[in-house]
């Protein structure tokens, strides 16, 4: 069977899954927000224990991976292939009369790469990999109403396997490896540093958390990061945040991240929400961040930063939301544990950002219209058009890498069960073909159904 015939069967299937739920809308949309039912224990003043579970499948569908060049590029050809994950766990909080609170988690996942070669070529040598490994292991404390005259929760210390998440993910948000012997590369559920110890503090409109991270990545490296975070927030009208974080490693390379040091500003701001004369401007939203990284030495420095303006029609049928953007990262940036927080942040692009090139030496254009046709419906139209920063430090004699388009389906059924459909064509352009090899245009589809409890 071809590489369209797939896609078109896969697309089939999509619709007919998707269907499913929607037929039986009258029965699942009786969900509420009453306990969960692998809840065993519940306390007074919101103590609870609870057994999680979260169930994924994705089934994956190509044609031309990498512009039509994958056997080469990648060392086998990539098609199609199935990632699963499960995820079994245990979870609670025990709150005592002053409201201090002791938490935690723990949980395992079993993953799984099957039927082919991924389109990142991370298991081409290992074929079907399966992997069982522990991830969420933390216990946390927060300070309730200990120090009467702060916020409730002032203080909230947590320390074990656990991930740390900056804003939008832009520099933290995975701080562990996905793929290769560890199996589900697109579905991934491997985002827990091996180690962190966070000290979260929240006051009004400010928040500060410092924190130490030993990350879990794929090359072991021990790569170490510790540093402060704040931020302020005033109301939903603006935000300013920053930090400055040091990063070391063991495995000290030419331009690595060895005695690295990042220093990141960041805001949004809607300026027109109080406008009284300018009502239609209300709903623009501005955002940015800067990072600038700063190395010993002999290894060069780098930036990464973005600009993004977004509008949101609430009053219009459908309630589109517009967005632009332009993301640039130099050569020497280096993406540390950046992650996914929504679609396009901050793997941008499903088939260039996801498989083929990371946050450096790019620069990018997205353009971003999302739309609600329905209750617990989200259709996302996404175009990126790819150039390189520096065309040399990527081996090739042009700048303009690559257009794609997205097509991106978010149905949430209810809190426990959602389905996504992506479908994306990338057209090389004379970068692209010079660093893939290939010169066809490269069709995507993909479909993950997700369970969660």
């Amino acid at each position: 069977m071809n590489g369209l015939s797939k896609a078109l069967m896969c697309t089939g299937l999509a619709s007919f899954l998707l269907t499913i739920p929607l037929l039986a809308g009258n029965i699942y949309a009786a969900e509420t927000d009453g306990v969960n039912p692998l809840q065993f224990y519940t306390g007074e003043r919101g103590s609870y224990l609870k057994a999680t579970l979260e169930v994924g499948l994705a089934v994956f569908d190509q044609r031309n991976s990498c512009f039509g060049n994958s056997k080469e590029y990648l060392g086998k050809e990539s098609n199609s292939w199935e990632e699963s994950i499960m995820r079994p766990g245990i979870e609670g909080k025990y709150t005592f009369a002053d409201y201090e609170k002791i938490y935690g988690r723990f949980d395992v996942v079993q993953a799984n790469t099957f039927g082919g070669v991924d389109a990142g070529g991370t298991n081409a040598k290992l074929g079907s990999v399966s992997n069982l490994h522990r991830e969420d292991t933390y216990v946390g404390w927060r300070s309730g109403t200990l120090f009467s005259s702060l916020d409730e929760d002032f203080v909230d210390i947590s320390f074990g396997r656990q991930s740390y998440v900056v804003g939008s993910g832009f520099l933290f948000r995975t701080e562990g490896g996905v793929g290769y012997d560890r199996a589900a590369y697109w579905i991934g559920m491997r985002s827990d540093a091996d180690y962190a110890g966070i000290v979260r503090m929240r006051q009004g409109g400010w928040s500060i958390d410092l924190l130490y991270l030993r990350a879990d990545d794929i090359a072991q490296s021990n790569t170490r990061a510790g540093g402060i975070t704040i931020d302020y927030a005033f109301k939903k009208i603006w935000n300013i945040g920053g930090g400055i974080y040091s990063v070391n490693t063991d495995k000290p390379r030419p331009g690595s991240r060895e005695d690295l040091t990042a220093y990141d500003i960041r805001g949004s701001v809607k300026p027109f929400a109080k406008s009284v004369g300018l009502a239609a401007l209300r709903p623009l939203k501005l955002e940015a961040e800067f990072v600038y990284e700063d190395k010993p030495a002999g290894n060069a420095a780098g930036n990464g930063w973005y600009l993004a303006a977004g509008y949101q029609f609430d009053q219009i049928v459908w309630k589109p939301r517009l967005t632009y953007r332009y993301a640039s990262f130099e050569d020497h940036y280096d993406q540390l544990f950046h992650g996914m927080t929504e679609w396009e942040y901050w793997y941008q692009g499903e088939i260039m950002g996801e498989y083929v090139h990371g946050n450096h030496n790019l620069d990018t254009n997205m353009i971003q219209l999302k739309v609600e046709p329905m209750k617990r419906v989200a259709v996302s139209l996404n175009y990126l058009h790819y150039n390189f920063d520096d065309a040399k430090a990527a081996h090739v004699t042009s700048n303009n890498f690559t257009d794609e388009v997205d097509v991106i389906m978010d149905l949430t059924v209810n809190k426990h069960l959602s389905f996504y459909l992506v479908g994306a064509e990338a057209v090389p352009n004379p970068g692209g073909t010079q660093l893939l090899g290939g010169k066809e245009n490269w069709l995507y589809v993909m479909l993950f159904g997700r369970v969660k409890f």
